[in-house]
């Protein structure tokens, strides 16, 4: 069965199912905390988030999920502060692969504890008003496809300002058809960037690209072009410094990046 489909199952019956976004243990810094597994009981059932019906992605049903309090709490923040962008408009329903799943003996999955969300697409009036399935949109061309980059990486953008383990289609071939998010490594605060983290600094580059016009390499590693192209970015913005070793600035360069026009 796909990993996606147990994923969902996980959160939707509480079979105890492997899977879920495992990472491997160098994605953690020394001091971040380790993933755990909890009981589903101990977690709060939820169809809704910020008012908006909860949509299980594999059968378009709109379904329960679980999630630890305070995660829930910061994934409806999250949702609050994208709907309230310039140029949004309206979502009626936020379409996931899941959240929590029995981790079995594994536990090395945020989802095990009910502290991460797969996020596929949000819809209005039965319209994508972006779409985190890049496994269909990749093949586009031309303008659709422009569109399609710079809706996603907006979209990262507010979920990089609000977590720092956010998960993309330039991650690995397992998140080419959702976008993953976890509070593991930030628990209830807003993110803090560290150049040394491939997850992040793909995500700067990324967004230096498809949502600020600047043709910077993706690979991962934080240099020169890079560096230029976020402060580019940020005198943009009226913002001074790099970002680098800036919280503030992290920050300020993800919120613009997050609500620049469509």
């Amino acid at each position: 069965m796909d990993r996606r489909r147990l994923l969902a199952l996980g959160g939707l019956t509480g079979a105890a199912l492997l899977g879920g976004c495992s990472l491997p243990q160098s994605f953690y810094g020394g001091a971040a905390e380790r993933p755990f597994c909890v009981a589903r009981a101990s977690l709060d059932p939820h169809r809704r988030m910020d008012g908006v019906p909860l949509v299980y992605e594999v059968n378009r049903s709109a379904s329960r999920f679980f999630f630890e309090p305070g995660f829930f709490a910061q994934v409806q923040a999250w949702l609050a502060f994208y709907r309230a962008l310039p140029g949004i408009g309206e979502v009626d329903q936020v379409w996931t692969y899941g959240s929590w799943i029995d981790g079995g003996s594994r536990c090395d999955s945020w989802h095990h504890a009910g502290r991460a969300f797969d996020l596929a697409r949000l819809l209005n009036a039965g319209r994508t008003v972006v779409s985190c399935r890049y496994d269909q949109w990749r093949l586009a061309s031309g303008g659709e496809l422009d569109a399609a980059q710079r809706s996603y990486w907006r979209l990262a953008a507010g979920l990089h300002l609000h977590f720092a383990h956010v998960l993309t289609y330039l991650y690995d071939g397992a998140h080419h058809n959702h976008i993953h998010l976890d509070n593991g490594r930030s628990g209830s605060d807003l993110s803090t960037l560290s150049t040394r983290s491939r997850v992040q600094v793909q995500a700067v580059q990324a967004i230096c690209r498809y949502v600020w016009a600047d043709p910077v390499e993706i690979t991962g590693r934080w240099d020169g072009p890079t560096s230029r192209a976020a402060r580019t970015v940020l005198e943009r913005i009226g913002v001074s410094g790099e970002l680098d070793g800036s919280t503030p600035n992290w920050h300020a360069f993800l919120r613009a990046s997050a609500a620049s026009p469509g």
